[in-house]
């Protein structure tokens, strides 16, 4: 008996709650009820009982329909009444039927829907007097509080009446949000009726960086996760509740900010949409992902801002980097460009993930530094004061060698800074006017560096630039006997002396026998050099050569008895103390 009840009272309360799972089971078998409803298959009748998308389908012919009547009316106070009260009506209207869903019906579902349809029809009613603005900015002024009464109205009544708690950082950021949609067209319409073009032109950047710092104020609420959003009163959970309606406000403030360049920009061709308007939105998208990750120590979340950051770098590609905005030539003027700007946030995004400690961070701020020495235009200021390109290669260089002394990829990072530094050395030369001897610069700079790298390292990228080297050197002797050939200048032969003499003692120095062919091909190449210098002046005839043969194997010789002996083994162990490296000559590890 006891059981039976106890199923009658579940089954009861499963009918009486529609939120209750339709899994219910009743002493340990589910309902056949649930099982055949489980069977049925998923149809498209089905799938829009599921999501219900038509109060957003009728939100969006609502809007369309009253900016039809107000392009049709009037004068603007007629147009912006029929747009603006339109769109208010429509909005209690709709929040009249979100109350009635959630505490009569119970259908929290299609609650969510009409949630983000309320959002979307306030943002609308926010757009209904941009004309007005400008030409009756008392009366504007008017709208503006009407329409900063009705969003707190309806806000606040349905959160109140369906108990929907909301934590005061996210209601912080929704209400800055309106804010911004409702006091910038007052603003800048000021700023038209009085041309002043400037704040008029750069009205629609400026909108969408605000707003971008309203929704920076999610910054404690997302690092809570979850947290900040328990027991909310309804059965949504993180991120979806609240963040898909914050979502929907930041794709609505894109739009809004195209609008606002259209409404109240004087220059420009506003009929292309512009994707540099979504820099600041887009850059404050990349900031709540980190913090959301460093909050809940979530390494995911940490690399997707990581990879994600240079993504903004195409918010300046249009207009060949320009923009088609009505402060591009502003831009050029003291940033450089719309490409330029981008790669500026990008840069700054990196910094912020450094200060913030997030791992791999650092990396990033040499590497934009480097595409926007590379790729970004530079300023007209910086050019009518003669910064030129080779001088930020030479500066980003700079920062690969810093980024050297404090990173574990050591040998990538000066690989880096020898890249930027030789295209600065080639790029002064051109600048200067130096015919060859800048490539010869930067040649010998980077051949420096990448022995540097393999005398010091281990690694597979270490080993890869020392053959990289060996080649280096070996075409560098062939090209120097090749113009003294030509010349016949005993300093070039000198070259290729020093050169055997330098090989040679980096065999020693890395410890590998290899680089003593090198050493050996350089000899041979100055050897070959003096012999045809001799024939060329016929000293060859005067030689003794026995006597000469002689002392060349007398030093042979006693190159063999110093490496046979320990006094090179006991002066390597004192230079590097746990170095495993063979005391003798012919023991040296073969390779480069």
């Amino acid at each position: 008996m006891n059981s039976d009840s106890d199923s009658s009272q579940l089954n009861e309360a499963a009918s009486e709650d529609p939120q209750t799972p339709s899994k219910v089971t009743v002493d340990g078998k589910q309902n056949d009820k649930d099982v055949e409803s489980l069977r049925q298959p998923t149809t498209f009748a089905r799938l829009l009982y599921n999501h219900n998308p038509f109060y957003l389908i009728s939100c969006l012919l609502i809007i369309y329909g009253c900016q039809s009547l107000a392009i049709g009316g009037g004068d603007v106070l007629e147009k912006s009444s029929t747009m603006a009260g339109g769109l208010a009506i429509y909005s209690i209207l709709m929040a009249i039927v979100c109350m009635g869903v959630v505490c009569f019906a119970k259908v929290w579902d299609d609650a969510r829907s009409i949630f983000i349809v309320v959002i979307i029809s306030l943002v609308a009613t926010t757009t209904g007097f941009d004309e007005l603005c400008i030409e009756r900015p008392t009366l504007a002024i008017g709208f503006a509080l009407a329409s900063t009464g009705l969003v707190l109205l309806v806000t606040e009544t349905v959160l109140t009446i369906c108990r929907i708690r909301l934590s005061t950082w996210y209601r912080l950021s929704y209400y800055a949000f309106f804010a911004v949609l409702i006091g910038f067209p007052v603003i800048l319409g000021d700023a038209v009726a009085d041309r002043n073009d400037s704040l008029a032109n750069w009205g629609s950047v400026l909108f969408s960086s605000v707003v971008g710092c309203c929704f920076l104020l999610l910054i404690p609420a997302v690092r809570q996760g979850a947290v900040a959003v328990a027991d909310n009163g309804t059965p949504w959970q993180f991120p979806l509740y609240p963040l898909s309606a914050f979502v929907v406000m930041a794709v609505l403030s894109i739009v809004r900010s195209h609008a606002i360049w259209m409404s109240f920009g004087f220059y420009g061709t506003a009929g292309n949409f512009e994707p540099f308007l979504t820099l600041p939105i887009a850059a404050a998208a990349m900031i709540l992902i980190a913090e959301a990750g460093l909050g809940l120590k979530h390494r995911l979340l940490q690399h997707v801002a990581l990879v994600a950051t240079p993504l903004l770098f195409f918010c300046g590609q249009t207009n060949s980097g320009r923009t088609h905005l009505p402060i591009a030539n502003e831009l050029a003027q003291y940033v450089g460009g719309a490409a330029t700007a981008s790669a500026m946030v990008i840069l700054c995004l990196y910094v912020y993930y450094a200060v913030r400690r997030i791992r791999g961070a650092l990396y990033g701020i040499p590497l934009v530094c480097s595409i926007m020495t590379i790729f970004a235009p530079r300023p007209v200021t910086f050019v009518e004061f003669g910064v030129e390109r080779w001088m930020l290669f030479t500066a980003t260089g700079l920062i690969w060698s810093l980024m050297a002394l404090a990173s574990r990829l050591v040998e990538w990072m000066w690989l880096a800074h020898a890249a930027m530094i030789a295209v600065a050395i080639v790029l002064a030369g051109e600048s200067f006017g130096v015919a060859m001897n800048h490539w010869i610069v930067a040649a010998v700079y980077v051949l420096v560096l990448f022995l540097t790298i393999g005398a010091i390292f281990e690694s597979d990228l270490a080993t890869v630039l020392r053959h990289v080297a060996a080649a280096e050197m070996v075409i560098s002797g062939a090209v120097i006997l090749f113009h003294f050939l030509q010349q016949s200048r005993i300093e070039l032969a000198c070259i290729l002396f020093v050169f055997a003499v330098l090989m040679t003692a980096y065999a020693f120095l890395v410890n590998r026998r290899g680089w003593l062919k090198i050493a050996g091909i350089q000899a041979c190449l100055f050897v070959g050099a003096l012999a045809f210098q001799g024939h060329r002046q016929g000293q060859l005839y005067r030689v003794n050569w026995p006597i000469a043969s002689g002392v060349i194997s007398l030093g042979i010789g006693l190159a063999i008895t110093t490496g046979k002996s320990g006094r090179y083994a006991d002066w390597l162990s004192k230079r590097k103390e746990d170095s495993e490296r063979p005391s003798r000559l012919m023991q040296l590890r073969p390779g480069l």
